[in-house]
């Protein structure tokens, strides 16, 4: 009997060690894959901020060739040739204090930026891994800059993109209320016949970086301070700011300044032509001014136009983030 249970003693003894050791192993492993996972996550982290960089220094630099008296739009300002590097660094620094910046490389309307570093491996001591190399590039391009209108567009208001159907984009109370299409509803984009409008500056512009549509800031009516610029605009491209139907919190600096509707997107617009007049009637323009042929354009009944019809004529190309809207003001564009 005694005999018995010193045996089975033995074999208890026997598979507690084995269990021990498979525990060792299994800890091992495990501890060894979430040390991977920390090293995998630090090197995403540092790559993330290799592109911010690069994308900075190249939209830098190829907004400088954009703004460069000598720049052309197949050629960049020497002056800026000779810089570059040291705007590359002073950029990609900024965003990665040891990010090595490498030679900007131009083409005729490109600028295309490297920037490289070393992570070190938090646990790479465990697979051989002490260290990699990363690195991210970026490619901008300077692009004759687009004109930012303060004309609010409701989303549902707005054909599909095609860059060869021209429309006719109704801006007038009239329209957004609906009379005379049915996309938006039965009442339309109520919010845009308010007659609120955004503030804009004496040389008709505005600040792309406010996302939301607030109470006395959107328009869809032409302002004053852009009269004098319109003419100049057909055969270029223009930007409109596009605003859903859902109410946000507007909060600027951490203070709520009510409820809004958020800009979600801008539409890009190859204008052709536009008519901001107010009255047409027997041949006498009352209102803003106009500059459109052919059609579509505003209605006519009787050979009358449509009182109050007003609105811009072109191709709607596409629609950009906030973020490439900002790009496209500026005369750049990120396109790697």
């Amino acid at each position: 009997m005694l005999r018995l249970i010193r045996s089975r003693a033995r074999e208890q003894g026997t598979e507690h060690g084995a269990v021990a050791v498979i525990v060792a192993i299994s800890m091992t492993a495990i501890l060894a894959m979430a040390a991977l996972v920390v090293d995998i996550g630090a090197d995403q982290a540092r790559r993330a901020q290799l592109q911010e960089a690069a994308d900075a220094a190249a939209l830098a630099i190829a907004q400088q060739c954009a703004k460069a008296s000598a720049t052309t739009l197949s050629t960049c300002a020497s002056s800026v040739l000779s810089t570059a590097q040291a705007t590359a660094n002073t950029l990609g620094h900024a965003n990665l204090a040891d990010a090595v910046m490498g030679q900007p490389v131009f083409t005729s309307s490109t600028v295309r930026v490297t920037a490289t570093s070393t992570q070190a491996g938090i646990f790479g001591g465990l697979f051989d891994r002490a260290s990699v190399g990363l690195s991210a590039s970026a490619t901008a391009k300077w692009v004759p800059p687009v004109t930012a209108l303060p004309l609010a567009f409701h989303e549902c208001a707005l054909p599909a993109p095609s860059s060869t159907t021209k429309v006719f984009l109704r801006t007038d109370a009239l329209d957004v209320l609906n009379l005379f299409q049915t996309s938006c509803g039965l009442l339309g984009d109520v919010t845009g016949a308010i007659g609120a409008r955004w503030t804009v500056g004496s040389a008709c512009s505005f600040d792309l970086e406010l996302l939301s549509y607030v109470g006395g800031t959107l328009s869809n009516l032409l302002p004053s301070e852009c009269v004098s610029m319109v003419n100049a605009l057909p055969g270029k491209e223009v930007i409109v700011p596009v605003y859903s139907n859902v109410l946000v919190p507007i909060v600027v600096n951490g203070v709520l300044l009510g409820m809004g509707y958020k800009v979600e997107k801008y539409a890009l617009i190859q204008l052709t032509g536009f008519d901001f007049q107010s009255v047409n009637l027997l041949g006498i323009s009352l209102g803003g001014p106009k500059n459109i042929t052919g059609n579509p354009k505003c209605p006519e009944v009787l050979g009358i136009e449509l009182p109050l019809c007003q609105g811009l004529q072109g191709y709607l190309v596409g629609y950009l983030t906030p973020d490439e809207a900002k790009q496209r003001v500026a005369g750049v564009q990120l396109i790697a």
